[in-house]
């Protein structure tokens, strides 16, 4: 069967209970109907059938209606048969389907009055009427637990649905994140040294076309990033991400000094680490105007600290981009990123902490 079946056959959904109009038949083992009756009956019956789906899809102040004609059938046919009587039945099932609320609980409560009009107008049974009571009882109570469960229902698959469509998002910033913190450093390399290779075309061809066969390597090594960075498959190395920012930073003619202890890091946090390297020294090449650069990792008591510093021209902070990606990678690490001037108000130190407890390769 198909899930759809498989919802609509549910003891959750109201439609199984049309199998109650079957008690509607027992009145004719007492006193067959004629022709007539018989067809007007069917009719009628295919009718509320109709009403009844139709309001219960809805699920509005239309039920109301369709109860209100559900006890005006019971009246009409009550006369020729006792089994009409199950529509007051329905009346209290369709009742028990609507959201709990005073005007439904009222509705409930009225339909006492009818039962006991068919007794004493119609001369129903007092043994038939104590069964249509519990029956009716019966059938709005389940109705209730239904329209319950139909809800939790809802709202563990509307859950299912945000859990989905949240994941997709964080899926979609994380490559985002990985993108922007792998082609934006490499791609400025690239540029400089696209404009270093320019420059020299004429005066040194032979340093040039170094330069250009640098660019290739480095294009290649990206597009790898990339695709590694789409996948979720690649870990960073702290070492070698300060390594190559180093060599990056040399390039462009920045002394450079470096202090650096990686080992024993979990993957997780040197991963992120590498990120902050590359995205600090991105920065340096793109706005800092600098000299001198410098790359630590200190441990202390509570886990390790990285500083990336510079004695540009400053002014960098945490916003929306590059910077602010990291941020949230870090604090999903229960770390921190801190973006400060330098010593002197000159240049700029980006902070990144991660706490040596709770650190997973998550």
């Amino acid at each position: 069967m198909t899930n759809r079946t498989l919802a609509l056959l549910s003891p959750n959904r109201p439609w199984l209970h049309l199998v109650y109009l079957g008690f509607f038949f027992f009145g004719w083992l007492y006193t067959a109907p004629t022709p007539t009756q018989a067809a007007l009956s069917l009719a009628a019956m295919a009718l509320f059938i109709a009403a009844y789906v139709f309001t219960l899809r809805r699920g509005d102040w239309t039920v109301y209606l369709a109860a209100l004609g559900a006890v005006t059938l019971s009246f009409a046919l009550l006369p020729v048969n006792m089994g009409g009587a199950v529509y007051l039945v329905f009346a209290a099932a369709m009742l028990g389907w609507l959201p709990g609320t005073r005007l439904r609980n009222a509705g409930l409560g009225l339909l006492v009055l009818p039962l006991a009009i068919a007794v004493w107008q119609f001369a129903l049974p007092l043994y038939a009427a104590i069964a249509v009571g519990l029956l009716g009882m019966l059938a709005a109570g389940g109705a209730m637990m239904g329209a319950r469960r139909q809800s939790q229902d809802a709202t563990a698959q509307e859950r299912q649905v945000r859990a989905a469509a949240n994941a997709a998002e964080a899926e979609r910033q994380r490559i985002a994140r990985d993108l922007h913190d792998l082609l934006g450093h490499t791609l400025s390399v690239v540029a400089l040294k696209a404009d270093l290779a320019t420059r020299l075309f004429d005066a040194d061809p032979d340093r040039a076309r170094g330069e250009l066969a640098e660019i290739q390597s480095i294009s290649r090594q990206a597009l790898a990033e990339v695709r590694e960075a789409v996948t979720g498959l690649r870990e960073r190395g702290l070492a070698a991400a300060a390594d190559e920012a180093c060599q990056r930073l040399r390039a462009a003619g920045l002394k450079v000094s470096t202090d650096l202890d990686a080992e024993g890091l979990p993957a997780a946090q040197a991963t992120a680490l590498a990120m902050v390297v590359r995205e600090a020294a991105t920065n340096i090449l793109r706005h800092a105007e600098a000299g001198q650069a410098s790359i630590a990792l200190t441990r202390t008591d509570h886990g390790v600290e990285l500083r990336i510093g510079d004695d540009g021209r400053g002014g960098a902070r945490i916003g929306a981009g590059g910077l602010g990606g990291l941020a949230a990678r870090l604090l999903a690490l229960s770390g921190e990123l801190i973006v400060q001037d330098g010593p002197g108000a000159r240049g700029c130190v980006v902070i990144a902490r991660l706490p040596t407890r709770g650190a997973t390769d998550a």
